[in-house]
């Protein structure tokens, strides 16, 4: 232990009379590893809450489809529906966005169907709203319960009003209930809960007709048999398993990090120049130093050993730096560097911090590519210089 302990001290103290050098490789090491995790962490963290989202959707979204766009649908075939085998409830949600030109910012609006309490807690309500013993009281028309980011954006409390307007333009005025959060971020930031009936008439939607119909199979092998007997009932349906949803996002994560990706090949680039620069040549005063370690005795595997040590030091410092630095940025202070473009295009996204979630898999594979790397190449040229006479490097 005490030989280690020795040669870390003697491999920092040959760090330090390169100070510049040697902060130099260490801040490129950290900006390259900052970069690269940073986008992993975003993309996972914000894909696990994808996952979590659509837990507690159905297993089967219905949409009607006219030239290519989503247009309300009838809810005249959802007794037909109900009664396929596997299907133990069938019901249409009334639900879509609402632009603030107030705020410049998008809001989704969900009419209360009583199906939605498992994803919101109430965090500050008024007295006369309070949740009972039996539970949340439920929603009265004129009412609304908003999510953190509504609250924030608008600057309203409990008791205060939001004023909107339908779909034709009349003046809707709503009374804030209560604010609630969800555990699921994503869902609840600009989320407007409102009566089923308030959304119908903020959408322009009658009672026979929905935004979308929800159906639930208890088996998930089931799904696709009923998904094909739902597209007998109704012809040039859309029909949306929850597995399509969940392999449509990852895509489209992943679609987004390679984008990122691609935009720091120049840092990534920078990477390589430098271990090159590392394998091509060693400075002249490196040189005099191993020459120096030689002509006192040290043996040429000595000399490497040392070498090895000092990359060691130097990449892993900066490599714990980049971590550190990555996490802090996307969890701690929300990824203003990277939400704009997973998060998507409002103004509105999801809460400061990000829930953090990301593969410490990851995270070891990105130190074995770029740790590892820059190690084993810097043992070539160390070893040209390590077999030289001594007395040669001297001279020369």
């Amino acid at each position: 232990m005490r030989p280690l302990l020795y040669a870390v001290d003697f491999g920092l103290k040959g760090l330090l009379r390169q100070k510049t050098k040697s902060l130099s490789i260490t801040a490129l090491f950290a900006l390259i590893v900052f970069l690269f995790s940073g986008i992993d962490f975003m993309s996972n963290a914000l894909y696990h809450e994808t996952l979590k989202a659509l837990a507690f959707q159905p297993s089967i979204i219905i949409q009607n489809v006219r030239a290519g766009r989503q247009v309300p649908i009838n809810l005249v075939d959802v007794e037909n529906i109900a009664q396929i085998p596997g299907v133990s409830t069938v019901k249409g949600r009334v639900w879509g966005y609402y632009f603030d030109p107030f705020t410049a910012a998008n809001y989704t609006i969900v009419g209360d169907s009583g199906d939605l309490t498992e994803l919101w807690d109430l965090r500050e309500t008024l007295p006369e709203s309070a949740p009972s013993h039996t539970g949340a009281q439920p929603m009265k028309s004129g009412e609304a319960l908003v999510g953190e980011g509504v609250i924030k954006i608008r600057r309203v409390r409990p008791g205060g009003v939001l004023n909107f307007q339908d779909y034709a333009g009349h003046p809707i005025s709503l009374k804030v209930r209560g604010t609630f959060s969800s555990s699921v971020s994503l869902w609840a930031h600009d989320l407007i809960l409102l009566t089923e009936e308030d959304a119908r008439r903020l959408f322009g939607l009658d009672p026979g007709s929905a935004w979308d119909i929800a159906v639930y199979v208890p088996n998930e092998f089931e799904v696709p048999k009923v998904g094909e007997k739902i597209l007998r009932i109704i012809p040039g349906a859309r029909v949306i398993a929850t597995n399509q949803l969940k392999r449509t996002y990852g895509s489209s994560y992943g679609f987004r990090s390679g984008v990122v990706l691609s935009l720091n090949v120049t840092c990534l680039l920078a990477f390589l120049i430098l271990a090159y620069d590392r394998v091509a040549r060693l400075s002249h005063e490196e040189q005099r130093e191993i020459a120096i370690l030689k002509a006192i005795g040290w043996q040429t595997g000595n000399v490497i050993r040392l070498n090895m040590l000092q990359s060691l030091i130097l990449s892993l410092t900066g490599f714990l730096v980049g971590i550190v630095a990555s996490y802090y940025h996307v969890f701690v202070t929300g990824a203003p560097l990277l939400r704009i473009v997973f998060a998507g295009w409002s103004v509105l996204y999801p809460p400061h911090p990000i829930p953090p979630s990301f593969d410490i898999s990851k995270v070891f594979g990105l130190m074995f590519l770029t740790v590892v790397p820059y190690i084993a190449v810097g043992i070539l040229p160390v070893w040209r210089a390590a077999v030289r006479d001594p007395e040669e490097v001297f001279r020369s």
